[in-house]
């Protein structure tokens, strides 16, 4: 007898029409469980400068740069030097010359570094500060004392005077989404990966270009290489405001530079 062919493939032709209507719904909800914001990438802000949205939170047509730190942060006193330079592109920095505290295992000499006292704008971008603990790591600026509680009060101290979007970012990417490794082999989120949990200097760039984040201090400039300049804060202000900038600062101002006009 012959076979019938025709009537199997036309059974399997009646599965065609589920094959595809199965592959549309995978494809269509592997479409909506991607990010929809860049927010969800997976570089991670600890020394580096990323890009976390699309949203412009500054001021109509402006660019806002926020810098918040601590008095005695290695970090910061870091951060602070390419940060100076390019900021004086858009405008009169105000700043003392400071040491920050010396950490075990970044370096055995305090980090020079600036503490920023104020900024006139020349241009379309403003600058904005917020020193959240003192010197010693022991107290907010307000005199709070810290006793393990760092990470909340420095959330409180911040919120009093920062926008609350900036507040919410930065406990966001502090408390979530920013591991570091610890010495025993584990990860815990980079606040509370210290002795004492705290919110790590933080640079934050907006405007309608989008949103950029960057804890702690920048890979292209790290404390080693601003001890290596000098250990005196004021030979490298001097330095710079004589139109001499040590080329490791000059590369990673440039980097800020270029953040700043993909933000613009």
């Amino acid at each position: 007898m012959p076979k019938k062919s025709g009537s199997k493939n036309e059974s399997r032709l009646i599965y065609i029409p589920f094959i595809a209507l199965a592959l549309v719904i995978i494809l269509f909800v592997a479409l909506s469980m991607r990010p929809s914001d860049v927010s969800q990438q997976t570089q991670s802000a600890f020394t580096n400068l990323v890009k976390v949205s699309s949203t412009d939170y500054a001021s109509s047509g402006k660019v806002e740069v926020y810098f918040v730190s601590w008095y005695g942060c290695p970090y910061g006193a870091t951060l602070s030097w390419p940060l100076y330079v390019s900021l004086e592109h858009y405008g009169v920095v105000g700043v003392t010359p400071h040491t920050s505290l010396t950490e075990p295992g970044l370096s055995s000499y305090p980090i020079p570094g600036l503490i920023f006292q104020n900024f006139t704008p020349s241009s379309n971008l403003d600058f904005h500060f917020y020193y959240i603990y003192n010197q010693y790591l022991n107290e907010t600026v307000s005199g709070q004392p810290l006793d393990g509680k760092g990470v909340q009060l420095g959330l409180q101290e911040l919120s009093q005077e920062a926008p609350n979007w900036l507040v919410n970012l930065i406990s966001e990417y502090q408390l979530n989404r920013t591991l570091v490794a610890l010495p025993n082999g584990s990860q815990a989120p980079i606040a509370f990966a210290s002795e004492t949990p705290h919110l790590v200097t933080t640079l934050v760039i907006t405007g309608p270009g989008g949103t950029w984040i960057l804890l702690g201090y920048p890979s292209s400039f790290t404390p080693q290489d601003a001890v290596s300049i000098s250990t005196d804060p004021s030979v490298i202000l001097s330095e710079i405001n004589s139109g001499t900038v040590p080329s490791q600062i000059q590369v990673t101002a440039q980097q800020l530079l270029q953040v700043i006009q993909q933000a613009s």
